[in-house]
């Protein structure tokens, strides 16, 4: 049975907005003490996204000064005062915490129990700026080494006079006033210099950019795209909607001769955030859609084609994680099967005539496993009686496809990557073309042997398919997804570093690593 309704059952049982509130009061007597856990450029990005410009300018890099030379706990207070005395709350400060990821904080000195419905809240606050949320993404997204190389080879003009110093702090030791918006612009073009795309686009809806030879891709997407050669761009958000179907638990066999083993697809969460987080950065409507069984998606698809709001969209997007077979059978929550070609019938309704449907299916089409071989070359070409398709599968047909337990699978992953670096700029079937050579260079050890794998596409577009950059807040939206996930992934690996450390001298340690973090086909 599908759990889409988990979320609605927990809603009932718990208010997170009253939860919140009750945090806000706990936190509003034990800030300072809770602050003073945080390391040292943990409490620096604290006071860089919550300090409005002004007191930034005046204050912060003395407040700054302060955390670096130890004595944190005095420019925190001073920056706690701040904020109440701006905003009468510390709703800000508490928001930060979040942006962070430090649920730990959250939730041990806090009782703030972190699950979706706390991330529907927290999502839905905005006491903290969005353009400083993205320079926080620009400044976590670089090692320490890069920021140094960033600021002295590409912003001479930046005073900086030592190595090794935070980001945000150089940042703010060159603040002076009226120039914030400057110093934005100067650091968003010494990233496009650098070959930084992915954390330039950051900071990019906060650019007015001029036509210059040094930034043509990220100019104007709609100079070079024409009515003849591609699908018409979307005229208001929602640009798209994407349905991820997410399958990752199935039903015990009802027959005696139904002896498949359908093990749960541990890892498949994984998938889900990043594909959401990708395609709100383009300006999707995100729907989930967990564990359905036959009856349920093809419920789901009837009353979607009935849906007059489907009128609105310029593209639909449709992503399918679960195991399948060697027939191009997709397997559902009931053991039931169903065709990728059904799943192609069920999506069309009159609503998305002549607009692109893409199709993106995470699951084995058989049992082999791709054995990497020097060179080699698949020229398998497909075609469709039906236009406006395109069907991106994770693996050529016979072969499995993988997953890594702890990190998503490997095709899933990949295009996302793509998708976020090159989305804007190039049509969807250049980013696959990516995706597949990002594929083909990965090579992994699975049940003692090497396995590689090839994606493979089949589609009867007419003309290419481009998307765009979501508007402000919705591109920030799936900026945050993203970086939660970050963290949850980096959590992940810690605890599995710390596990390994325990069982370094035992028996479990050979068969541990023999499964290469938990790799599997799906």
């Amino acid at each position: 049975m599908a759990v889409v309704s988990d979320a609605a059952s927990l809603e009932v049982i718990m208010n997170p907005s009253e939860t919140l509130l009750m945090a806000q009061v706990r936190f509003n007597s034990q800030a300072i003490t809770i602050l003073t856990e945080l390391d040292t450029f943990e409490a620096i990005s604290v006071a860089f996204l919550v300090l409005d410009i002004d007191y930034l300018t005046r204050q912060g890099y003395k407040h700054f000064q302060y955390m670096c030379d130890g004595r944190a706990k005095e420019a925190l207070e001073q920056v706690v005062n701040a904020v109440r005395q701006s905003c009468g709350h510390l709703e800000e400060v508490l928001e930060a915490l979040y942006i962070l990821g430090r649920y730990d904080l959250l939730e041990d000195r806090l009782g703030l129990t972190v699950n979706q419905n706390l991330h529907k809240v927290f999502k839905r606050l905005s006491s903290v700026a969005s353009d400083r949320k993205a320079l926080y993404c620009v400044f976590a997204g670089m090692a320490q080494e890069q920021a140094d190389q960033l600021i002295h080879k590409r912003l001479p003009g930046w005073y900086c006079p030592d190595m090794g110093r935070p980001l945000e702090e150089t940042f703010v030791r060159n603040l002076n006033d009226g120039n914030y918006w400057q110093l934005v612009t100067e650091l968003f073009e010494a990233l496009l210099e650098e070959d930084r795309d992915t954390l330039a686009s950051y900071l990019h809806p906060f650019i007015i950019l001029k036509r210059t030879s040094r930034t043509p891709s990220l100019v104007s997407q709609t100079s070079q795209i024409t009515e003849e050669n591609y699908y018409p761009l979307p005229m208001g958000y929602p640009h798209g909607l994407c349905i991820i179907i997410n399958i990752k638990t199935f039903m015990k066999p009802r027959e005696m001769n139904d002896t498949t083993p359908l093990l749960e697809r541990h890892g498949s969460d994984i998938d889900k955030e990043r594909l959401a987080g990708t395609f709100k950065l383009f300006g999707f409507h995100v729907m989930h859609f967990d564990n359905p069984d036959f009856e349920k998606i093809q419920q789901y698809f009837r009353k979607l084609r009935m849906n007059p709001w489907v009128a609105s969209v310029s593209c639909l997007a449709v992503c399918i994680m679960t195991h399948g077979d060697e027939q191009d059978q997709l397997i559902l929550h009931d053991r039931s099967c169903i065709p990728i070609t059904d799943i192609r019938k069920l999506c069309y309704c009159q609503a998305l005539l002549n607009k692109p449907r893409l199709y993106f299916i995470q699951a084995c089409r058989g049992e082999q496993t791709l054995r990497p071989i020097l060179l080699q070359q698949d020229g398998c070409t497909v075609s469709h009686m039906e236009s406006d398709c395109l069907i991106s599968t994770a693996t050529v047909k016979g072969y499995s496809a993988v997953r890594s337990e702890t990190e998503g699978s490997w095709y899933i992953t990949d295009l996302c990557h793509a998708l976020q670096e090159y989305g804007h700029l190039l049509p969807i079937k250049n980013i696959l073309q990516k995706t597949r050579q990002s594929l083909k260079s990965r090579v992994g050890s699975m049940n003692n042997t090497y396995v590689t794998q090839l994606s493979e596409d089949k589609d009867t577009l007419i003309k290419d398919v481009q998307l765009v950059r979501a508007e402000l807040g919705y591109f920030l939206d799936g900026i945050m997804d993203l970086v939660q996930l970050e963290l949850m992934e980096k959590l992940l690996q810690e605890m599995m570093e710390e596990a390994l450390g325990e069982l370094e001298n035992s028996s479990e340690l050979l068969t541990l690593s023999s499964n290469f973090a938990g790799m599997s086909v799906s």
